[in-house]
Order: C-alpha cells, then sequence, then structure tokens
C-alpha cells in the first residue's frame, strides 16, 4: 500500500464534485419523559464523490490502470478540497498550532498574524493528512495573532503545540471503498463518464 498524489492530467479534472462526512453516533430516547439524546462515536470521516469527463482512449487507459490499481492494492490517495483548495480568509504565512489540542476536540488555537482570518469552511491542513474545515463562525486573530478556529469535524489526532500547518491546498486522504471496478467504451473508444466514491482514512 502506497500514498498516491491525485494525477493532475486534464482526465482526472472533475467534471463535478460532491463533499461530505460521516459523522457516526447513538440515539437514545428516555421512556419516560420522550426527551432524546446522541452521542457522536468521533469517527467522522469525509467523503467526497469525483465524477470525470468522458475522455479519449489513450487518456481512458491511463485513468483505468491507475484506478484498477489503485482498488487493487488499497491505496490510499492525498486529494484537497477540488473547489475549495485554498482559504477564503486571510491567514497565509507559517501558521503553527497554539495550544497542543487532543483527539476529538472541536476547536483548535492557531498561531498566525495580528489580524489573520479563516472563513466558514476554510481548509486547513496538518502533518499525516489530517484535512481541517473551520467551522461556520469562522475566526479573526487576537492582538497576539492567535485564531480560536471552531472545526467542522472533530480531531482525529492530537495536535501539538508547534507543531506546523498549512493553508496550501492541504489534503487529506482517501480509499476508494470498492472490490470491482468497471470501466465503460463507447463509440471509437472513449471512456465514458466515471464516478469514484472516495472515503477518508487515517
Amino acid at each position: 500500500m502506497s500514498i498516491l498524489a491525485w494525477p493532475s492530467e486534464r482526465c482526472f479534472g472533475p467534471k463535478a464534485f460532491t463533499w461530505g462526512a460521516s459523522t457516526p453516533k447513538s440515539g437514545y430516547g428516555s421512556f419516560f419523559s420522550g426527551q432524546t439524546q446522541s452521542i457522536s462515536h468521533l469517527a467522522d470521516r469525509l467523503r467526497a464523490t469525483v465524477t470525470l469527463a468522458p475522455c479519449s482512449p489513450l487518456e481512458g487507459a491511463r485513468r483505468e490502470a491507475f484506478f484498477m490499481e489503485v482498488i487493487s492494492a488499497g491505496h490510499w490517495l492525498s486529494v484537497h478540497h477540488l473547489e475549495r483548495p485554498n482559504p477564503n480568509g486571510t491567514l497565509r504565512g507559517t501558521p503553527t498550532v497554539a495550544v497542543t489540542a487532543a483527539a476529538g476536540a472541536r476547536t483548535l488555537q492557531v498561531q498566525g498574524d495580528v489580524g489573520d482570518t479563516l472563513l466558514a469552511g476554510d481548509p486547513l491542513g496538518a502533518d499525516g493528512g489530517l484535512l481541517l474545515l473551520t467551522g461556520y463562525a469562522g475566526a479573526v486573530a487576537d492582538g497576539a495573532g492567535v485564531l480560536t478556529v471552531p472545526l467542522v469535524l472533530p480531531l482525529r489526532q492530537q495536535l501539538t503545540a508547534g507543531a506546523g500547518l498549512t493553508w496550501l491546498q492541504p489534503v487529506a486522504h482517501f480509499q476508494i471503498p470498492a472490490n470491482q471496478s468497471a470501466f465503460q467504451y463507447g463509440r471509437a473508444a472513449w471512456q465514458a463518464s466515471l464516478d469514484l466514491t472516495l472515503v477518508e482514512v487515517y
């Protein structure tokens, strides 16, 4: 098993892109009061579906070989948010983790520069293919340059103070959860549109 970058060739560019998450939890209902409660399992995972456009026979052969190998070998794919590769906020430079955050945390303190901003949905990356998404409220750096960033999903692993973060096309690791592959060919051997489901692994 290897970790592979998503190919940059034109035939691997998304025609459509669906992005979301699975958020496993347990629900309970009280027999006496009827109140309900849900408890997160802290096993949230990003999910994506990438639709690739029809392509020429030569390009189709390359796509077929790549994805058949990925599925057969169980390779991981490093994929950034294909429609929002970089933050819309102003955070740039070399941000770091300001305070150690435990796995399961829903906020992260980030050391940037005074006035830096992160907007809702902005991505940040940490070592090991950990892709963080900024929560709805966003964040603004205080007088010490620290942003208290709400997270859309809980941290999958501990992040230690001083650890570097990246804003330039941060990636997560995904697998294609399939045990078979199929590629349709039509007139003049052009490969038909291709839908791929990706599930985050860590």
